[in-house]
């Protein structure tokens, strides 16, 4: 596949998730064409001093939607699941770094436990869903800040977060901004 811009992803992901036959490699290679050199996403970014910024770019169908997140410094999700989407996502400045866990036993209250560790640079990109554990992902620099885009197929609301010392779950509202800079649709 030729490198693509933005826009040329966005049409390519319309594209591909128009019918029942899309594919998770597909979605890989969409987003592996991408172009991040054009730099079309910094129109996008917004960063907060408090915590990571998310802004949906393309609401897509209820199939897919692509989110931009910005990370200042040190900045990071909590723990959190994709109970009814999986995400594929890539690097578009700086890095992310993502902590997978292992589901926490049900009613058994302990540290959740680490399955693996890895971060990602700009340019590559990452899957995850829940047959992969739990998730946390964040920019662990100290000087550079990151921007990571994600394709969350289908789109989701909510998510649940857990607590790394007991493993206790909540739910979550997903909070995020439209590219046009308001709330995203209930």
């Amino acid at each position: 596949m030729e490198k693509l811009t933005l826009s040329e992803v966005m049409q390519c992901l319309k594209d591909e998730f128009s019918t029942d036959k899309w594919s998770r490699q597909s979605v890989k290679d969409i987003l592996e064409s991408y172009d991040i050199t054009h730099g079309d996403w910094r129109k996008y970014c917004k960063f907060d001093d408090h915590k990571y910024y998310r802004v949906v770019i393309d609401q897509g169908n209820d199939r897919y939607n692509l989110v931009i997140l910005c990370w200042n410094c040190g900045q990071g999700t909590p723990v959190h699941d994709h109970p009814t989407a999986e995400c594929m996502f890539k690097v578009c400045e700086g890095s992310v770094c993502e902590t997978r866990y292992s589901f926490p036993q049900c009613g058994v209250k302990c540290n959740l436990e680490v399955s693996e560790e890895c971060c990602l640079t700009e340019g590559e990109v990452g899957h995850i869903n829940d047959s992969q554990g739990i998730h946390r992902m964040s920019n662990d620099s100290d000087t550079d800040t990151c921007v990571t885009l994600h394709c969350y197929f289908p789109p989701y609301k909510t998510v649940n977060t857990y607590d790394e010392r007991t493993g206790d779950k909540t739910e979550y509202i997903v909070k995020c901004v439209t590219a046009e800079k308001s709330p995203c649709p209930e």
